[in-house]
């Protein structure tokens, strides 16, 4: 396993409990992930199933998502509470399941090279210490996200040329006001992602096109620093009250989209999981519930000895997620019709609820002819 983050090291769960021998190697990036820390219900059930939930003991309760434009909100209501959970305190949970299992697992070690024998691998792998030494395995999984190395050396990157160029940040600020919403800010070329982690905590995650914004930011200081004076003036006064100045390094990830030509290798020997296994964008926060979900995938698929269904099932998992973020980044480059889109769903809040549900929660197609619809139609076609 090439990945120590919570997908990888889900997966080497679920294979260790099974009593699959597991080899996990962490090059020790995983805990400094620049990533959005919210935990969907379906990502929770995986947690919950894996013991890792009840390590969780800091965690901020997200029982709704509010969308801000201008000064304006509108917000809906989960059927099932998420959590927030800061990215140090799930790895830590993470490490101790896994140091309590039989999972092996090399800190500090990258992979190098890979080569497909005809009864196994051969993997180039060099340790903290910058020695190389070579390894058999009979089967690899490259759970090492974006920028995957086992994606790469295995040939299973798309090349066709991305639709999107986007990229993320993070900051942390803490505040004695607590709130139970991820508050979703839209402003000019950026979005911001406010998410309650408990005890006071707030994550402030942000997404940008270069493209939009220009290459460096403009203005001085770290990334998020910048991005926040981008956000435009009153946002500030639409956060928590913060207890001192917020913080986070200098650092940010992307470009978001990564395609791929199949989640598995024609050998059947390397698959691909998480997102390692392509990535189209954050702005739903579901990275990590879709890469828990193909973990659990990935495993029964191996453990049943039907390691074939694993493309149909990973492209399934990805499906509803593809298809709305794709129209969501559609509509982000047309600045015009997207304040039409949010001034009807203002006017509307049963129908944002309703997309809400069938976005995060993945309710029933049926379930967008709410109530609210016919006025959600009239509004959007105001001048």
């Amino acid at each position: 396993m090439v990945g120590g983050g919570p997908i990888g090291s889900a997966l080497s769960l679920y294979l260790a409990r099974a009593g699959r021998e597991v080899l996990l190697l962490d090059a020790g990036a995983s805990s400094r992930k620049i990533c959005g820390e919210g935990l969907l219900p379906a990502a929770w059930e995986v947690l919950s199933d894996l013991g890792i939930a009840e390590r969780l003991t800091q965690r901020g309760t997200i029982r709704g998502i509010t969308y801000g434009l201008a000064g304006e909100f509108v917000s809906g209501a989960l059927r099932k509470p998420a959590f927030g959970v800061q990215r140090s305190h799930l790895m830590q949970a993470f490490t101790e399941a896994l140091a309590a299992s039989t999972v092996e697992v090399w800190r500090g070690t990258r992979l190098q090279e890979l080569t497909v024998l005809k009864d196994g691998l051969e993997l180039s792998l060099r340790g903290a210490g910058g020695g190389v030494q070579r390894e058999r395995c009979g089967f690899l999984v490259g759970a090492d996200g974006l920028h995957s190395t086992v994606r790469r050396k295995a040939g299973l990157e798309s090349a066709r040329p991305r639709r999107f160029y986007r990229w993320g940040t993070r900051c942390y600020f803490r505040s004695r006001e607590s709130r139970e919403q991820v508050q979703v800010n839209l402003g000019p070329g950026l979005e911001s992602y406010l998410t309650p982690l408990g005890a006071g905590l707030f994550g402030l995650a942000f997404l940008w096109s270069p493209q939009t914004l220009g290459r460096p930011l403009p203005g001085k200081g770290k990334v998020w620093e910048r991005l926040l004076r981008l956000m435009g003036p009153g946002f500030l006064e639409t956060l928590p009250s913060p207890l001192g100045d917020p913080w986070g390094d200098d650092r940010a990830i992307g470009p978001l989209q990564q395609g791929v030509v199949s989640p598995l290798h024609p050998g059947g020997r390397i698959a691909l999981v998480g997102d390692a296994a392509g990535y189209l964008d954050a702005l739903t926060g579901e990275g990590l519930c879709l890469g828990l979900r193909q973990a659990r995938s990935l495993a029964n698929c191996i453990l049943e000895e039907r390691l074939g269904d694993y493309p149909n099932e990973h492209r399934a998992i990805k499906r509803r997620h593809h298809y709305l973020v794709s129209g969501l980044l559609w509509l982000i480059q047309r600045p015009v019709l997207r304040k039409r889109v949010f001034r009807a769903l203002l006017a509307s809040p049963e129908q944002f609820a309703a997309v809400l549900g069938f976005a995060v929660e993945e309710a029933k197609w049926r379930t967008l002819l709410s109530p609210q619809l016919g006025r959600f139609i009239a509004t959007l076609a105001l001048p």
